[in-house]
């Protein structure tokens, strides 16, 4: 009888320390879950923010070169070309149409299969 008790006391006693145990990792589980999904928040705001400024900045840029007069300026046209790539590259990442239709973006170019080897003189 003794015998059992004592076996009974010890089960008890390791049980409650399971659920502690892993009482305190859901906790910190839950903490951690909790700041994933604040961060995944603050991220689409800034995403949606970005997408909102891109897109913006695409309709001026094709107000501010409607007859293409920065494009035919060598140094300004590099500038400009660069920068419509790199509005045109998010517009297509946000599901936009790019500013010229005929120009592909890099996201929608197919991905080349290089294969680098390297020559080895022994």
């Amino acid at each position: 009888m003794v015998m059992t008790i004592i076996v009974l006391s010890v089960l008890l006693i390791a049980s409650l320390y399971v659920n502690i145990n892993l009482y305190k990792k859901f906790d910190k589980l839950d903490e951690m879950t909790q700041e994933s999904v604040d961060t995944l928040l603050e991220n689409e705001k800034f995403l949606t923010e970005l997408k909102n400024r891109v897109l913006s900045q695409q309709s001026y840029l094709r107000q501010l070169d409607r007859i293409g007069a920065f494009e035919a300026d060598d140094e300004t046209g590099y500038f400009f070309k660069e920068m419509k790539d790199i509005v045109n590259d998010i517009a297509v990442y946000f599901g936009e149409k790019p500013l010229d239709d005929k120009r592909s973006s890099i996201l929608e170019q197919p991905k080349s299969d290089v294969v680098f080897q390297k020559d080895y003189i022994l």
